[in-house]
């Protein structure tokens, strides 16, 4: 009986590791997928910056952290603490509609919730115009937490790559 339990417990774990193995997967596809769609011509910088960022931690703003939902002030005082978030930087630099995507960041992140897949998504925008970043926000109807960077403080210790390459999936040690 014991030895039964056992196979069926191995069993049953390396299915939950396939099966999120296969969510990730899609997520990361999803990742390249934003990644490709605004650029034109810098496919080949991909696995430089890949190979640059990987293993990297990403420094985070001690001062002037600033969630908004829909444009409205709100706490967050666990978003960092998933096991695995996927963080995106935009800034207003070029298509800032287009590096948004957040009708379909929003989809992701409902499937990834209805799914019981346990990822953080953090987005962290710096803009020349957050009244109408916030009005994008508002017509999309994105009611998840952004870190409004008033004084683009990600970017300035992280030293992002250009975009579209500033979206990462981070462990829970960033």
């Amino acid at each position: 009986m014991i030895v039964t339990t056992i196979v069926d417990n191995k069993y049953y774990f390396f299915k939950i590791v396939q099966f999120l193995m296969t969510k990730i997967l899609i997520i990361a596809d999803f990742i390249v997928t934003l990644f490709v769609s605004c650029q034109t011509s810098r496919k080949n910088d991909i696995p430089k910056i890949v190979q640059e960022w990987q293993g990297k931690e990403l420094l985070i703003p001690t001062t002037e952290m600033n969630f908004k939902i829909l444009g409205r002030d709100t706490l967050c005082p666990n978003i960092w603490d998933k096991p695995y978030t996927i963080f995106t930087y935009i800034d207003s630099i070029g298509c800032t509609s287009c590096q948004l995507g957040l009708p379909e960041w929003k989809a992701l992140i409902d499937s990834c919730h209805q799914q019981q897949i346990d990822i953080g998504f953090i987005f962290a925008v710096h803009s020349s115009d957050f009244r109408r970043f916030t009005g994008e926000v508002r017509v999309n109807d994105f009611d998840y937490p952004i870190i409004y960077d008033y004084h683009n403080s990600f970017d300035k210790l992280n030293h992002f790559p250009p975009a579209p390459y500033r979206t990462f999936l981070l462990d829970q040690d960033n």
